[in-house]
């Protein structure tokens, strides 16, 4: 039986922790960064990481991940699989959440029109729909994984808290969507191992939450005194929390429950939290 092998484009904080699950896994993989400086780094800790856009693609992929962020001239893995003649088994695509824009706080699924609130939200549905009309062109089948909050070790709550940077801005009535990126790790790979069909998928935890309600938790697992708390109609036109406060939706995952048999191992914010300060030792 061929080894499977997964190319993923982007070893950033997702893509580097799927590529050491897949490689303790036995697959074959590999990955693309940008800068040489750090695909040297990643070479020194067992990975097989390759400057994008440079040389030709290693032989015998038959999986591919899009990881990185389009900008407005689109995709530029596309054009870089398309340059490589690339016709892997499958093909996933990370998109957002952001794509659905401001739903007025209703729960949405992947049947919600999207309606793009920001230039890089609309960046996103034009990647999307650019990978999907390449799925069809090619017969490859397409996977895209929408995606609110990511947080893990080393970008949490607990980081913003300890270093001073954290916020607690309330907006009344204002919850967001979440997910532990060991969470979209086992989404991935459940994908990846389920018959390769075309199909969107929210991944997101099971419970919305404000803002402060998180931070307050994160002071309170470590002890510390909160920020003070600042109203959302307070924040200056600049702010670049105001962004993050401005869209309002919660985002339904029953439907890679129900297709991939997935179910998040950090249900919610306090498990993750939790999970993630007992790792530190």
């Amino acid at each position: 039986m061929t080894t499977p092998f997964l190319l993923i484009f982007g070893l950033g904080y997702t893509g580097s922790r799927l590529a050491r699950e897949c490689l303790a896994a036995g697959w074959r993989v590999a990955g693309t960064v940008r800068d040489p400086a750090k695909a040297e780094t990643l070479r020194t800790e067992g990975l097989d990481a390759r400057v994008f856009g440079a040389g030709e693609a290693p032989a015998g992929v038959t999986h591919v991940l899009d990881t990185t962020v389009p900008g407005p001239e689109g995709s530029a893995v596309l054009a870089e699989v398309r340059r490589l003649g690339l016709r892997p088994a499958w093909l996933g695509a990370l998109s957002t959440s952001a794509v659905y824009g401001d739903c007025e706080g209703r729960w949405v699924d992947e049947t919600a029109p999207l309606a793009p609130s920001s230039p890089q939200a609309r960046a996103r549905v034009a990647a999307e729909a650019a990978w999907q009309a390449w799925g069809a062109e090619t017969g490859v089948p397409v996977q895209i994984f929408r995606l609110p909050g990511i947080y893990g070790p080393g970008r949490s709550a607990l980081d913003t808290v300890r270093d001073g940077t954290a916020r607690r801005i309330h907006r009344e009535g204002h919850r967001t969507s979440r997910v532990h990126v060991d969470d979209i790790v086992a989404a991935l790979r459940l994908a990846i191992a389920a018959p390769p069909a075309p199909g969107v998928f929210n991944v997101a935890d099971d419970e919305p939450a404000p803002n402060p309600e998180v931070i307050d938790f994160a002071c309170r697992l470590l002890d510390l005194p909160p920020p003070p708390l600042e109203r959302y109609e307070d924040l200056a036109p600049g702010d670049p929390r105001r962004r993050f406060l401005t869209d309002r939706r919660l985002v339904g995952n029953a439907h890679l429950k129900s297709t991939l048999g997935w179910s998040p191992r950090y249900p919610t914010y306090r498990d993750g939290l939790a999970a993630i300060l007992a790792g530190e030792g």
